[in-house]
């Protein structure tokens, strides 16, 4: 399933008359040759999997809404899901979407303290870099990040 929705994404994305049939290859050639945005790009073999399982659940339980005794449900936390402190929440993906070289040469041009979505570091929740354009007083810097993460792991 996942290798003919993969094929499904790369014709959905590609451009006319471009014929490739693997997600990173479409992503690499997006990204080079149309200078693509990263939230223009296709997504990545690991969040169209992570996708596929939330819908598959999410499908399983719509197709016995009307039924009184159901069979046994999927286990969202095996299929797309984790629990955290608030709830569960979708896994959007396991792997990163870019090499950790090229994540970390990402840059915001927010000129302010980053701590809004507006900032395109947290807005990807990354990490703002001394590539980025913002403040001193960035409040999404690697030594907010690990203050944040202390305080986690200080409540756990």
């Amino acid at each position: 399933m996942l290798s003919t929705l993969a094929s499904f994404v790369c014709a959905a994305y590609s451009p006319k008359g471009i014929n490739i049939k693997t997600i990173p290859e479409l992503r690499w050639h997006l990204f080079c040759k149309h200078r693509a945005e990263s939230d223009k790009l296709p997504p990545t073999l690991g969040v169209l999997k992570q996708h596929i399982l939330r819908v598959h659940v999410q499908t399983r339980v719509w197709a016995q809404a009307a039924i009184a005794l159901q069979d046994p449900q999927l286990d969202p936390l095996q299929n797309g899901y984790f629990r955290d402190s608030v709830g569960m929440k979708p896994t959007t993906t396991e792997v990163l979407p870019a090499p950790k070289a090229i994540i970390e040469m990402v840059q915001c041009r927010f000129k302010s303290n980053c701590s809004s979505g507006r900032c395109s570091c947290r807005a990807n929740d990354l990490a703002c870099t001394d590539m980025c354009h913002c403040s001193s007083q960035c409040q999404n810097d690697d030594d907010s990040h690990a203050v944040m993460d202390e305080s986690v792991d200080d409540d756990a």
